[in-house]
């Protein structure tokens, strides 16, 4: 997928140079969850051939991108080590005792990961690889690549 395919896709997303690297690691996501317990890596092995498979493949890899965007958006919401804050959301003020309250947008690594896990799963679920294999199958590849 290139830049201009991913900006149609969502218009509100990184610029070219953000794109490059989180669509590496979309593509390293997209990888650990079709690579079975052989190692063999389905997506370069055997890419899909079906055009509904191949843009499956691609809306996920675009998707991904937007959500590793979306979590690095939200991480770069945080305080400071000198206390000051950087572009967080106010969501109280009180001026007796001084007290701001902020939302806190941050992602956890482990909700980042189930997010991806579940973008994974709703957009290639049912996909298959070149030789009908399902891309999210785990076991030992059945053909001979």
């Amino acid at each position: 997928m290139d830049y201009a395919r991913y900006a149609a896709l969502y218009p509100d997303g990184p610029d070219e140079s953000a794109f490059d690297r989180l669509r590496w690691e979309a593509r390293r996501v997209m990888d650990r969850a079709t690579t079975g317990l052989d190692g063999l890596r389905k997506l370069e092995a055997a890419p899909p051939v079906n055009e509904q498979d191949r843009e499956a493949v691609e809306r996920c890899e675009a998707a991904l991108v937007h959500l590793l965007w979306q979590a690095d958006q939200a991480e770069s919401l945080v305080s400071r080590d000198d206390g000051t804050v950087t572009g967080r959301v106010v969501t109280a003020v009180t001026a007796g005792s001084e007290s701001v309250s902020f939302a806190a947008p941050a992602v956890s690594a482990q909700d980042r990961e189930a997010r991806c896990r579940e973008t994974v799963e709703r957009y290639l679920a049912g996909v298959r690889d070149a030789n009908g294999v399902n891309l999210l199958y785990m076991g030992l590849y059945p053909v001979a690549p």
